[in-house]
Order: structure tokens, then C-alpha cells, then sequence
């Protein structure tokens, strides 16, 4: 069997004289930290080391593996994360000035893609749960519709799973696509995962997406920033290969690199045993989750198999915790799990907390959270009125955004902004998707969920406002 990108690491760096990149030269004796950071194997692109980008050795080797391991026709490691492989993929299948229709829970990276390359966009919105307050899956109805208004368009944009762990039907979405000429690409960057038990649904590969884009580091075993974009055919790999040499690094880590092989290695040995692990711990917070009265979990406890409106299905490997029926809100809960349990969810909400899984995820950690859950949902009370919704707004586009990114602006308290044509983005992390972009008009929805974010002390991202409080607007829109 080859030897992995980690075996030939860890047998030439220590008898090879690095006279190249990077400058610690290997020497961890130079600092504490460059041993921790295992810097003992980190070396630049060398000889018998191969080039991402033009990849003919052990690189190409590893990524051939990981099509077959994945199921795809051609797959790319990726050291930027998923976002670079968004860019590089919608770059591929685009020129300036097409348009695209695409669901606006997309992340952020897609709509960066979007006024790189002056595309216009054709919203679609997904379907909303109000037994939870979140975003549901798309509808195959508002796809049809979109497609039938906007048939110049080239591309789908899709993103499943969603951050709470819905997913939309993909097959069916996929094959309505594909017969009306519109190549899809899936931002599949939670869902690396799926594909691999029958405990998890299907993955984007399988469903015949034409580009999916996975994070590894999400829900795998692999280092932060690692991921990898699957492609369906040869042309399309070859324009996608020339996209990723123009927004990837030229300087690629073989550390992150060496952490995807790994993780495919894994896959390809013990993925039954590995996903068998996981499902069990789901399967012991599961039986925690039975015991909730006011706390309720979407997919767990007395919440399983309850007919949820306007969800397709979901993926398990997501915990998400409402509050919408109990005294105390999302941020409430985050700060109880923080202070009395050592517990940090992924993301938080003024409707609840989501807890995220990972393959590294045990029986012990799962059933940690599951009886913090259960003692915290012990002194609740019901709620004493029904809770104000407070969801993502639904705003409407008045200018390109292409054209909105780069017009004159003028900047304004949030609070007066309503009624404004937006001149940024901005974004609440997490989950990373724009609350509103440039040509959208601010409306008091957007400002109160903006302002339940800042409050909560959530991240905000703008793209041209530098002041707290303050956003961007167009000067004469």
C-alpha cells in the first residue's frame, strides 16, 4: 500500500537540509511554539513532494483516492477552506454578466463570488419552520418558478445541509435542474459526513450535483481550513483546476494537506467503525433528550420522528436546542452551558442553541451535554407568552449588486437606515450568511435582527462600515 502524505513527511524532514521555505527551517529549537505546531514537518512544495496545482505524484495519487473514497469523478484538496472552492467553482461555470439563481442562505462566500464576477443573482428563498424558527428546506415548487422567470440563467446554487442540519430533496432538485441546461453546484460544507452510513442521508455526489464543495474540518477528523470540491466531469475539472491555481494559495500547507490524505485514509479503513462510534453517541444523547419538558431538540428526544412543516429531512449530526417554549432565550442558554458546564455551542439565536457533532464525538461528551440540558431544563418554566419571531429578514434587491459593491456611499446610524439601498455586507457569524448585501434595501426587520445580534454580542461583519452602529448606503439610490 503507498505510503500516506504524513509517512514520507515524517521520514525525509529529518535527514533533508532545508535550504528553502519556510523560515523556521524546520528548527524547533527556535521556539517553543514551532513544536507544538509540529513545525518538524512542514516544508514548501519540494521535489518528491508534488504541486497542488499541477499535481503528478503523491498529490494526484491522494486526490484520485479521495474520488473514490467520496464517490466523485475528480476531486481537489483544498487548504482555504471552503470558500475557496465556492469562488472557483461558480468562476468555472460563469462569465461576467450571467445570471445565476441561487437560495439566499447561501454563505457569504457566494455572494463575494457573485460581485467578483458581475453575476446576477435570482433569489430563492428557502421555506420557513415556525415550530422552530429556522430556515426549512427548499421548495421544488420556487425552483421550478425561478427557472421558468429567469431561463438566461446558467447556474443553481444550492446550500444542504443547512447549518441546523436541514436538508432539501437533492435528487429531485438536481434532475429538474439538469433537464432546463443549468449546471449546480452544492455547497455541501456540512454535510462532508453524509454518504457514508445509513444512520446519515445521501450526499450531493450521489444526487448528481454537477460541483460540490465539502468542509472536512467541519465534522471530520482534519485540521481547520482543510477541504475538498468534488466535480462531475472532465472538462469541468479542467476549468476548475485553473480557478482554484487563481484564488488558492501558490503556497499550499502539507500539513493541511497531509491532514486531508488522513482523513481519507480513515475513511476508505474504518468508516463503519468510525460512523458506528458516532451514531452510538447520538444514540446516548438521543435517550437524554427523552427526558426534556421544556427544552426541545430538533430530530431528538420526543421531537423524533414528528412530521416538521416544511422540512424535507434532516441530518442527525446537528443539535439544535429551542427555547421558543420555555423562560429563557437562546443567548440565556449559551451563557448557562458557558458558565455552569464548560460547554461552547456553535452558534446561538434569540430561538435557541446548536450544538454541533463530530466524528471526534463520544458516548461521554454527548451524554455531557445531553444531562447539562437536562439540569438546565430542570428550573425552567413554560413560556408565559407566545415569543415575537425573530428570524433572518426577508429583504428585496433594487440595484445589481455588482453595481451597488462599488457606487458612491454614504454612511448612517443603523437606525436610520430603513428604507435605504445597502452599499455592503453585512453578516452575523455564525452561520455566515448576509443578512444583507449591497442593492438590497434595509427594512426594520433586517435592523432589529441585526440589533438582537450586536446585543447578544454576536460577530458582525461589514464590509465598508468601520464605526459600530453604523452601515453603508448608497449616496443617490
Amino acid at each position: 500500500m503507498p505510503k500516506s502524505l504524513l509517512e514520507l513527511l515524517e521520514e525525509s524532514c529529518p535527514i533533508t537540509l532545508p535550504l528553502h521555505m519556510p523560515g523556521h527551517k524546520r528548527n524547533t529549537q527556535l521556539a517553543p511554539y514551532l513544536k507544538t505546531l509540529a513545525a518538524q514537518i512542514d516544508i514548501t512544495e519540494i521535489k518528491g513532494f508534488d504541486h497542488l496545482h499541477a499535481a503528478e505524484g503523491i498529490l494526484l495519487e491522494a486526490m484520485e483516492q479521495a474520488a473514490t473514497v467520496f464517490g466523485a469523478k475528480h476531486t481537489f484538496f483544498l487548504v482555504n477552506g471552503s470558500t475557496v472552492g465556492i469562488l472557483s467553482a461558480i468562476r468555472a461555470v460563469t462569465a461576467p454578466g450571467d445570471h445565476v439563481i441561487m437560495s439566499r442562505n447561501c454563505h457569504k462566500s457566494v455572494y463575494n463570488a457573485l460581485m467578483l464576477n458581475n453575476l446576477r443573482p435570482c433569489f430563492i428563498y428557502p421555506q420557513t419552520n415556525m415550530d422552530y424558527q429556522i430556515a426549512a428546506s427548499l421548495s421544488l415548487t420556487a425552483i421550478e418558478q425561478a427557472i421558468a422567470q429567469h431561463s438566461e440563467a446558467r447556474v443553481l446554487i444550492i446550500t444542504c445541509p443547512t447549518y441546523e442540519g436541514v436538508i432539501s430533496d437533492l435528487p429531485v432538485i438536481i434532475r429538474l435542474a439538469h433537464r432546463h441546461g443549468l449546471t449546480v453546484i452544492v455547497d455541501e460544507a456540512h454535510g462532508s459526513h453524509l454518504g457514508f452510513s445509513p444512520y446519515f442521508p445521501g450526499n450531493a455526489v450521489s444526487a448528481g450535483a454537477d460541483i460540490v464543495i465539502q468542509s472536512l474540518h467541519k465534522t471530520l477528523p482534519s485540521l481547520t481550513q482543510t477541504a475538498l470540491a468534488h466535480v462531475r466531469s472532465d472538462a469541468l475539472a479542467h476549468e476548475m483546476q485553473r480557478q482554484l491555481a487563481i484564488f488558492e494559495t501558490t503556497s499550499p500547507s502539507f500539513l493541511l494537506l497531509a491532514s486531508i490524505d488522513s482523513c481519507v485514509r480513515l475513511l476508505r479503513d474504518h468508516q463503519e467503525e468510525m460512523f458506528t462510534h458516532w451514531q452510538t453517541a447520538l444514540e446516548a444523547f438521543h435517550q437524554k433528550a427523552l427526558g426534556l419538558s421544556h427544552l426541545r431538540v430538533l430530530g431528538y428526544g420526543a421531537e423524533r420522528g414528528r412530521n416538521l412543516e416544511n422540512v424535507f429531512g434532516l441530518e442527525p449530526s446537528k443539535l439544535y436546542v429551542s427555547t421558543l417554549h420555555c423562560d429563557i432565550g437562546g443567548y440565556e442558554l449559551a451563557e448557562l452551558l458557558r458558565a455552569q458546564f464548560s460547554i461552547e455551542p456553535e452558534m446561538i439565536t434569540p430561538q435557541g442553541v446548536l450544538g454541533m457533532t463530530g466524528m471526534g464525538d463520544t458516548v461521554q461528551t454527548l451524554e455531557r451535554f445531553g444531562d447539562a440540558l437536562l439540569q438546565i431544563d430542570s428550573v425552567l418554566s413554560a413560556a408565559k407568552v407566545k415569543k415575537t419571531r425573530l428570524m433572518a429578514p426577508r429583504v428585496y434587491s433594487k440595484v445589481p449588486i455588482a453595481t451597488a459593491e462599488r457606487a458612491p456611499f454614504i454612511v448612517l446610524p443603523i437606525q436610520e437606515a430603513e428604507g435605504y439601498v445597502m452599499a455592503e455586507t453585512i453578516v452575523v457569524y455564525p452561520p455566515g450568511i448576509p443578512v444583507v448585501v449591497p442593492g438590497e434595501v434595509m427594512n426594520r426587520e433586517a435592523i432589529d435582527y441585526l440589533l438582537a445580534a450586536k446585543a447578544a454580542h454576536n460577530t458582525i461583519l461589514r464590509s465598508r462600515s468601520d464605526v459600530d452602529g453604523q452601515v453603508a448606503v448608497l449616496r443617490d439610490a
